[in-house]
């Protein structure tokens, strides 16, 4: 694993408040919101990036991972697999906003 990846973010523009993190706007939940967005994109980014050269690279080698990927039927117990940690991965992402404004645990 590349370890630069671990490496904490430094925000080029904003000012902090309270702790760390840029201001772009009044509410700071509107702030937050904006960072894990543009967190995500990039991380979705880096992600399909990748996808392009290992494509590229398996055609190289005669391979249409494309292909091959678009062709592809998981088996009934792959797909219940994979159904479980999309839902486990849906819940984690969405949790934060389960909380309530009136809730004494914010």
């Amino acid at each position: 694993m590349d370890t630069s990846e671990l490496r904490p973010h430094q925000p080029d523009i904003g000012i902090e408040i309270d702790g760390p993190g840029p201001v772009y706007f009044d509410n700071v939940v509107t702030d937050n919101l904006l960072d894990a967005f543009m967190e995500l994109a990039a991380e979705v980014w880096t992600i399909r990036d990748r996808q392009f050269v290992l494509e590229a690279v398996l055609a190289a080698k005669g391979i249409d991972a494309a292909a091959l990927i678009e062709a592809y039927r998981p088996p009934p117990a792959e797909t219940a697999a994979r159904k479980a940690l999309r839902e486990v991965f849906v819940a984690r992402l969405l949790a934060s906003f389960l909380r309530r404004p009136d809730s004494k645990e914010i």
